[in-house]
């Protein structure tokens, strides 16, 4: 898997529709140009408007196979409002790296392969933003104590603020998706974790094969050959 060096990936991914700004979303003057306004708010009137038209998939007869699109977009958008959760309560970590700097805070003091195992990441990706982490002043590196040779990760002064402001609004985040599961009536983790178990269990290939004509397997073979 190739990774482009950034840490946090810009979201949402591919939209670039013509700005609107809803009605809502009402700024003063003295905000544009603003990092708040560019960086924020702007590129979710962008996705917003975006979405009043629907994606070619979603209409598509073969929608079905489009799961993976849809599911990123609604990655994307989480990300993004993300980031104005944690700006509106003073938060500077990237929403990308929540979980990361969740993990640190709640263990104390780990390393970088403690992080990309817990979060089952590879470990490139989970060195970049360690790196960036750093240099936000959130994490810093100390000598292990009980191996001289070795660094590990804590939380500087900054990060242990960070980590506390943190921990309410995850709380807060915790319950406005469960008033969205309720909303939709859809268990969202509990079936994404069902689907995850399931295609690990038995892959996409695989149950295209098993549901497979047999007089048209042989079409599937290296080389073409019947």
């Amino acid at each position: 898997m190739q990774y482009s060096g950034e840490a946090f990936p810009p979201s949402p991914r591919e939209r670039r529709p013509p700005e609107v700004r809803p009605t809502w979303l009402v700024l003063d003057t003295s905000q544009r140009g603003g990092y708040i306004y560019n960086q924020l708010y702007k590129p979710l009137a962008k996705w917003i408007e975006a979405m009043q038209t629907p994606h070619f998939t979603v209409t598509h007869p073969l929608k079905g196979a489009f799961v993976a699109n849809r599911l990123g977009a609604l990655v994307d958008l989480i990300a993004l409002q993300g980031d104005l959760l944690l700006q509106d309560a003073g938060i500077s970590i990237p929403s990308r790296a929540v979980s990361c700097v969740l993990l640190v805070g709640d263990e104390g003091q780990v390393s970088a392969a403690d992080i990309a195992k817990a979060l089952q990441q590879p470990h490139q990706l989970a060195t970049q933003r360690v790196e960036a982490l750093i240099k936000l002043g959130l994490l810093k590196r100390i000598d292990d104590p009980e191996d001289g040779r070795r660094k590990i990760l804590t939380l500087s002064s900054k990060g242990k603020d960070q980590y506390a402001r943190l921990k309410l609004r995850l709380a807060e985040a915790e319950r406005a998706f469960l008033g969205l599961f309720a909303e939709i009536d859809c268990d969202l983790p509990a079936v994404v974790e069902r689907a995850l178990q399931a295609l690990h269990s038995t892959p996409l290939l695989q149950r295209i094969q098993a549901s497979a004509p047999a007089a048209g397997k042989s079409t599937s073979r290296k080389g073409g050959k019947s």
